[in-house]
């Protein structure tokens, strides 16, 4: 396993205070996996909007020196906005300003249903891979899901991302612990149909869509 691997963290809040006095975040949840890996480290911060968005990446986050480095943004999301920005100008943010970034999660619901928004992220840059819901889903099941990939991710090997083969083994590892066709989505639909995997592989120039191989490898 690499001892050179960070998390870099956007999320916006959830809930208002009056719906979750407590304020849930996922940043607990990750650092229970950072304290599992030597390491392994999350730098945190917090957006609203795409202004917000950019001076959180381009101003502090993308400051870190760690060779590995993967980018999780939390937040409500719909096919054409992630929290209060646009989706597609808020990925486009991360294709400009992530020069150290390897791969990105999207955690917002309906944002990969829109395969636009994904490839925003791979077409400049040195991104390689994305990784998104089409459906919406549950806060916790897909949180569940997330700390699988991430901690799947952890024990690759560098470059491992640019490499299709190894890059669908990783997410395999990972989601082979859940039940294709158990509920994912809020509306009852199964885990296989609510995600999506983008990926531009080295050599090749545009991205491609490794949903269905992925799916192939993982639930044989």
């Amino acid at each position: 396993m690499s001892d050179d691997f960070a998390l870099l963290l956007l999320e916006s809040p959830w809930w208002l205070p009056r719906e979750n006095p407590m304020r849930a975040s996922c940043l607990p949840f990750f650092e229970g996996l950072e304290r599992l890996h030597d390491g392994f480290n999350i730098y945190y911060s917090t957006f609203y909007d795409t202004a917000g968005f950019e001076a959180a990446l381009s101003q502090d986050l993308i400051h870190t020196t760690e060779k590995r480095q993967i980018l999780y943004i939390g937040a409500h999301g719909a096919r054409g906005s992630i929290a209060d920005g646009r989706a597609s100008m808020i990925l486009s943010k991360v294709s400009q300003h992530g020069r150290r970034i390897g791969g990105v999660i999207i955690s917002s619901c309906h944002v990969a249903d829109k395969e636009a928004n994904l490839f925003e992220v791979l077409i400049e840059g040195k991104i390689n891979w994305v990784f998104g819901y089409t459906r919406a889903v549950d806060w916790l099941g897909s949180l569940l899901l997330e700390l699988a990939i991430v901690e799947s991710l952890v024990g690759t090997t560098d470059m491992f991302d640019e490499d299709e083969e190894h890059l669908l083994d990783t997410f395999a590892a990972a989601l082979s612990k859940f039940n294709p066709d158990a509920p994912f989505g809020a509306n009852g639909e199964p885990l296989r149909d609510c995600i999506r995997l983008v990926q531009r592989a080295k050599f090749k120039h545009y991205p491609s869509d490794q949903t269905e191989l992925l799916a192939l490898r993982t639930w044989r």
